[in-house]
């Protein structure tokens, strides 16, 4: 691996150099993420390589076939639903709209 040093200019700007662009296939208006890891390292990377790094630490907590954004979604819609019947002071949507709040915003018989 190539090592460079690199200066800080106005406004804190630094420049990539050409051998790290070519290698890493970047263009001009490439996104980056910038972090500080390990309390004093600058680190740059790639936005795409980033998310999908960080999809593949936090894969393990979402079971395989689950949408946790559509599940979000579905009870949130049924809170609303829940509410608007509370405001309407309607006994049988208030006892549905219950109902689909505790099965988490899905409908009866929708696969977990």
């Amino acid at each position: 691996m190539t090592h460079v040093q690199v200066h800080v200019g106005p406004h804190g700007r630094i420049v990539i150099p050409a051998e790290f662009r070519r290698k890493l296939n970047m263009e001009p208006g490439a996104t980056l993420v910038a972090y500080v890891a390990d309390g004093n390292r600058l680190v740059l990377e790639d936005h795409r390589a980033h998310i999908a790094r960080l999809r593949g630490a936090w894969r393990h907590l979402v079971p395989t076939g689950r949408d946790p954004l559509a599940e979000l979604e579905a009870e949130r819609a049924a809170e609303v639903q829940l509410d608007d019947a509370e405001l309407l002071d309607d006994g049988a949507a208030l006892a549905d709209a219950r109902a689909l709040l505790a099965r988490g915003g899905r409908a009866p018989g929708a696969v977990q």
